[in-house]
This record gives C-alpha cells, sequence and structure tokens, in this order.
C-alpha cells in the first residue's frame, strides 16, 4: 500500500509566524552546553509552555507545544519504560524532551535516541548544574512576547475565513481556503459519511490516501470529541477539533500535519474555526433538506405515474439532480420492516442516510419516502447487472443490496420486495405497483426469502389480478364466508385453524404444535370444518379449492363474509 509523502520541515516553512522554537530555545545562553542529541526534524517546532518531569504517570499533565524537562529520576530503576514515554509523549504533541544526564543517567540511552529520531522528536541532553526553575523563566519570557502577535495573525484569520463564508463559497473553498493558510491538508469527518477533503487530498491518488481515510474515519477520531493531537496510520499527526452542532450528526475539523509542523497557532486557528465550519455543515443541511422535498416530491409523481411527457421527466429529473440517464434499465423496491415500521420522521431520516453515502451495490440508487413506505429506485447498469440476465442473477444482486442496508438501517430481518426490471422511465408506475403487490401478497400467503420478487408470485399473482365481480364473491361465499361467520359466532378459530393445516401440508401433529392446541382439538375443528362447508379434506380437489378460497379471501381488500 502506497505511502503518501509527507515534506520536510525547514527554517522557511516556519517564517511566516513568530514563534519560539527548539532551535531558538538551544539558543539561550542557559543552554550553550546543551546538544540536541535526536529528533533533528523537531528543531524548528514551537514551544508555548514549559513543564517539569518528575513522576511516572506525566502523561494524563502533559499539554501540546510544552517543552518537558526530567532528570530521568522516575526511570532509574525501569529505563524501558522511558523508551515507551517518547510515543506517548509525541502523540500528545509535546514539542521536546530535555534530559539532565550525569545524576541518574551517564548518557541518553541509544535506543531512546533511535525512537525519538523515528518519531522527529526533539530530544535535548541538558547540562548537569541547569537549574530547571531559571530555564523555564527564561523560555516564558520569549513565549510571553510571541503571544500578542500570534493573537493579532489568529484575529486575521478569523476574519478573513468568516469573509470568505459571507460571500457564500461553500464548504470546500472554506477547506481549501484554510489549507493555503495553514500550509497542510484539512478535512472535515462526520458522522456515518464521506468526509470532505480540501484541495491537496482530492487531487491525490486514492492509493495514497486510502490509509489516511481509513484512519480519519468518525469512529477512530471522533470518539470522546476532545479537541488534541492523535497519531494515523504511517505515523501521520493530525490535530482535531469537534465542530459544535446543534440537531446535526457529530464531526470534526482535522488537520493534517503532512505539508509543515503544526504549529499552536494552526492548532488554535483549527479550534476557532471548528465553529464557522459548523455553520457551513448547518447551511449544507439546510440546501439537503430543501433539495430532498423537491427529490420527494419528484419520486412520489414518478412512482405513482403522474408525469407523463419526456420533457418534464427530463426538466424535473435535472432539477432534483437525477442522475439516471435516459433509457437505462431500473426497476422499484420496496422494503419491509421486520420490527416496528419507522415513524415518518425516522424514514425520512432513513433517506437522507441513504441519499449521503454510496452503496457497494448499487451506484445511484435513489431512495424516497412513500407515505409509510420507503421506496428505491435501482438503477441497473452494465456494472450492476448483465444485459439479459435472469431472474436469478436478479435476486442475487438483491442479496447483496440487503446484506449491505441491513446494519446500515439497523434491522437484521429487513426483506426486499421488487417489481419487473424496466427499460424505460415511464415503466417505473408498474414496476412500483408490482413491488407493493409483491409484499401484499407475501405477508398474506407467508410468502418465504428474504427477496420476494413478483416473478416469483407464481399463481398468487394470478389470484391478485381476480377481478370483483358475482362470480369471484360467490366463490367466496361458498368456501371462506361460512367459515368466519362460525368465528364470530364462538366457532373455535376455524379459518385459523385451516390455514395452518395447509401451512403444514396436512400434517395434524405438527398443526397442534404451532397452535398450542391439543391434537383431539384441532381433529374436532377440522371435522367441524368438514362439516360446515359440506367437504372432505381427503378429497384433493375440495382441499384445492379451499386453500384457494383461503388466500383470495386474505388477498381482497375489504372482504369480511
Amino acid at each position: 500500500m502506497a505511502m503518501m509523502p509527507r515534506k520536510e520541515s525547514s527554517p522557511g516553512s516556519q517564517a511566516e509566524e513568530t514563534i519560539f522554537t527548539v532551535k531558538e530555545l538551544l539558543g539561550i545562553p542557559l543552554l550553550k552546553e546543551a546538544k540536541l542529541v535526536a529528533g533533528q526534524a523537531g528543531q524548528y517546532r514551537a514551544i508555548t509552555r514549559v513543564n517539569v518531569m518528575e513522576v511516572p504517570d506525566i502523561i494524563t499533565w502533559v499539554r501540546p507545544g510544552e517543552f518537558l524537562m526530567t532528570t530521568g529520576y522516575p526511570f532509574r530503576e525501569e529505563p524501558e519504560r522511558f523508551l515507551q514515554l517518547i510515543p506517548e509523549l509525541a502523540k500528545r504533541g509535546v514539542t521536546a524532551l530535555g534530559i539532565k544526564t550525569k545524576r541518574f543517567f551517564e548518557e541518553v540511552p541509544k535506543e531512546l535516541l533511535e525512537e525519538a529520531d523515528k518519531l522527529g522528536f526533539a530530544l535535548i541532553d541538558l547540562p548537569p548544574d541547569i537549574v530547571f526553575s531559571d530555564l523555564v523563566r527564561a523560555c516564558m519570557e520569549r513565549v510571553l512576547a510571541q503571544e500578542t502577535s500570534q493573537l493579532s495573525e489568529l484575529q486575521n484569520r478569523i476574519q478573513s475565513m468568516t469573509r470568505l463564508l459571507l460571500e457564500g463559497s461553500g464548504l470546500y473553498a472554506f477547506l481549501d481556503a484554510m489549507e493555503d493558510m495553514l500550509g497542510n491538508p484539512v478535512i472535515v469527518v462526520r458522522e456515518q459519511e464521506k468526509p470532505w477533503l480540501s484541495s491537496s487530498m482530492r487531487g491525490a491518488e486514492p492509493t495514497e490516501i486510502w490509509p489516511i481515510l481509513q484512519s480519519l474515519s468518525f469512529r477512530q477520531i471522533g470518539r470522546g470529541l476532545n479537541s488534541g493531537f492523535t497519531l494515523l496510520q504511517n505515523a501521520y499527526r493530525a490535530y482535531v477539533s469537534p465542530i459544535p452542532s446543534r440537531k446535526m450528526k457529530q464531526a470534526c475539523l482535522v488537520l493534517l500535519e503532512r505539508g509543515k509542523d503544526i504549529s499552536p497557532l494552526d492548532a488554535l486557528s483549527v479550534d476557532r474555526l471548528s465553529a464557522l465550519a459548523g455553520l457551513e455543515l448547518a447551511n449544507v443541511e439546510a440546501v439537503r433538506e430543501v433539495e430532498g422535498k423537491y427529490l420527494d416530491q419528484f419520486m412520489q409523481d414518478w412512482l405513482s405515474g403522474k408525469i407523463v411527457s419526456d420533457a418534464d421527466w427530463k426538466l424535473r429529473a435535472d432539477v432534483c439532480g437525477c442522475s439516471i440517464p435516459e433509457g437505462s434499465r431500473m426497476c422499484a423496491v420496496m422494503v419491509g420492516w421486520h420490527q416496528k415500521e419507522p415513524s415518518q420522521e425516522k424514514l425520512r431520516e432513513i433517506t437522507r442516510r441513504l441519499r449521503s453515502e454510496r452503496l457497494r451495490t448499487v451506484d445511484g440508487m435513489l431512495a424516497a419516502p412513500i407515505g409509510n413506505d420507503l421506496a428505491l429506485v435501482l438503477p441497473l447498469g452494465r456494472s450492476a447487472l448483465a444485459e439479459g440476465s435472469g431472474v436469478e442473477a436478479f435476486e442475487q444482486l438483491l442479496g447483496k443490496l440487503l446484506a449491505e442496508l441491513r446494519p446500515m438501517l439497523g434491522d437484521r430481518d429487513l426483506r426486499l420486495y421488487t417489481g419487473r426490471i424496466i427499460d424505460r422511465y415511464d415503466g417505473l408506475h408498474g414496476s412500483w405497483s408490482q413491488a407493493k403487490r409483491a409484499r401484499q401478497v407475501a405477508e398474506v400467503c407467508g410468502l418465504p426469502g428474504e427477496v420476494v420478487s413478483y416473478d416469483r408470485l407464481g399463481i398468487y399473482s394470478l389470484l391478485y389480478l381476480i377481478p370483483a365481480g358475482e362470480e369471484r364473491d360467490q366463490f367466496l361465499m361458498r368456501f371462506a364466508a361460512p367459515l368466519q361467520q362460525a368465528d364470530r359466532k364462538g366457532g373455535g378459530r376455524l379459518v385459523e385453524t385451516l390455514e395452518m393445516f395447509f401451512r403444514c401440508n396436512g400434517n395434524i401433529k405438527l398443526t397442534s404444535e404451532k397452535l398450542y392446541a391439543h391434537y383431539n382439538t384441532i381433529v374436532y375443528r377440522l371435522e367441524k370444518i368438514q362439516a360446515i362447508l359440506g367437504v372432505s379434506l381427503d378429497d384433493p380437489e375440495d382441499r384445492l379449492q379451499l386453500h384457494l378460497a383461503l388466500k383470495l379471501g386474505q388477498i381482497t381488500p375489504g372482504f369480511s363474509g
């Protein structure tokens, strides 16, 4: 896997900022005998504060930008713990570590030097006669002298970025401007969405940035939502700041240390500008909301057959950003919920999520709430389904889509009901009607399978197509209505028993187990059914007519006997 190159720091890269660096620290008269023994790459990093480490659990107390000093006393008996400390200090954003040798350590251990060099972490061998309090005072005098100019620069940065947003340039222009200003890529990472990348990251090869994007998942860097440095894959360091949000998904603003070292002023700028990024994200959310309403109406009219001309469809598709090319093969799919069906608000949230995420199975899928149902329109290009593929290949594709949707929508028992594949946009209304019919028939008739296509309904689709009329009513009144009337008069769950009897393929013992009833009770009910209808369940012809009457009665809207 390719590794994205990182530019080394140089004196020129920090010249524009007034900062107190490790190199300038070594120029203090008190440190004329000190030596930078490792981490040469970190000599231009900024120092914003000073701390003394004489306890082994210093990690919880250090802060980014610190110059840390120690005699090595906490590690005199366990020098290997000193080696484990260096990566933690670098991860926390500590600028440099000074060790006073000749007291508890004769010299800095070689392993410690190698680890510091690998991480670009400045390691300084302090003179044995140095007084820490004197060095703290000398350092802080220089740090405080820089803060006024840094605050002025911070104000200028915030003002320039505010003007950019007021011009309505958008989130990508905002990130690009931040990258130019800070000298490093800037990324917005949001929960359950693809990240927004600044220009250098958008232009990089996917193989170069893939390890970085894996580390930049919200699950990895958004946990805890506290500002600070974090180490990514390939030892990249990033500064993460949570974006304030109200009624929005959690998000973070990330500054990736790729072009130059992240200075304390850069980190402070990210903290302040994260609020502006939150405002722009709110604007993006508002635009999505408006576009979503147009798309919802377009999908509802399309699936209901209200769009009757090519010109109307093209115009509305362009306005809604519908990317399905004219003449594409497609089909309509209805999502069935095993758990309680979602509310209208939850359904809209699911729709927004499906629109914001790109699925691996089907590219360009459209989603919309239609009443209390979730409708999907699947474009079936060459990459999704080959021309002339059969029902089995289509159902295999839907099975992969279902496996991808289940964890996303939080229901492991989702089912998909689909109409036939059509070749023109104006056939989608028929495909959607078939998907609805597939769901109704599958639920009424207890059809098995995670994916139910209209072409798999068989005889049930024929029963559904029988028109209302005198002959159908007479058939239902002959075989279905008497049992319903007997049940209403306390006949003993005759319709339920007969349905389960057919589902159990005529096995009375299994029927009794399914209904939690005694074997003799089921025998009595079946005998009563035969007596009421004047039929014999041993006669295949009678059984066929009874079975068809039950199914026809279930799929006949409003039939009550």
